[in-house]
């Protein structure tokens, strides 16, 4: 056995297990300073956009409304920012500004659905019932599947009474939707408005099948089957799904 050679190989490989202990450690040194450095490396500043949506997000409609309108002066906003800041106003009660920024927003992107039903809602809120019908039919048309539209729609029809166009919005609805009490009331209501008991009796009659706990279905049916000995009904329709209100209140 040559103990020369054998003595000679273990201090090498003694001399490398240093090299990599000295390696490791040295990295392990230099690990924290790299954390540390990355810590205080300074944040970046949020610009207007970004700080209006935090705010409005967070229901903090003055200051969102104020930092949007930084975002437009130097030039960062985008659809999203007139959409939210139209919002932001008509929850403040600020409704030409709503309407106006509503406006905008279909200007820069003419199918922009949820605009045109938005605006829909406030014109109807506001008694402008050519405006808000004219919008409504305009989600339709870009998108035929939007359920709440045609709900807001028929809603529409009737506040602005126009009572035949809400009947058959709302029995073109029920196609789809053969057990939706509210529908049948609503529809009853029509009949009643309209001095067709039988049918308005017959569409109550339906609504409480539908939901027997329909308790204002009931009353009118209960009214309109008395009729005749002078009661008089006093029921009105009940609004589905949404409608304009407040999206963002703090």
């Amino acid at each position: 056995m040559n103990t020369k050679r054998f003595g000679s190989l273990s201090i090498k490989g003694l001399f490398l297990i240093c090299i990599i202990f000295c390696g490791l450690a040295g990295c392990k040194k230099e690990l924290p300073q790299a954390s540390v450095g990355k810590s205080e490396q300074p944040k970046v500043k949020k610009g207007h956009r970004e700080l209006g949506l935090e705010l409005y997000e967070k229901g903090k409609n003055t200051e969102a409304i104020a930092e949007f309108k930084k975002a437009i002066a130097d030039n960062t906003a985008n659809v999203e920012v007139y959409s939210k800041l139209a919002s932001a106003y008509y929850d403040e009660e600020m409704t030409s500004d709503a309407i106006a920024m509503y406006k905008k927003v279909i200007e820069i992107e003419p199918n922009y659905v949820e605009a045109h039903y938005d605006l829909g809602l406030v014109y109807i809120e506001e008694g402008l019932c050519d405006d808000g019908i004219r919008e409504l039919k305009k989600v339709l048309e870009i998108d035929p599947k939007h359920e709440d539209a045609y709900y807001s729609l028929g809603d529409a029809y009737y506040d602005c009474n126009k009572k035949d166009d809400a009947l058959e919005v709302w029995k073109t609805l029920l196609k789809d939707n053969p057990e939706d009490s509210i529908l049948h009331y609503n529809i009853g209501v029509i009949y009643r408005d309209k001095g067709q008991l039988k049918d308005a009796i017959s569409a109550l009659q339906k609504a409480i099948a539908c939901d027997p706990n329909e308790d204002d279905a009931k009353t009118l049916l209960k009214q309109l089957t008395m009729k005749k000995q002078g009661v008089k009904s006093t029921g009105n329709i009940k609004k589905n799904k949404k409608k304009a209100g407040k999206k963002n209140t703090k």
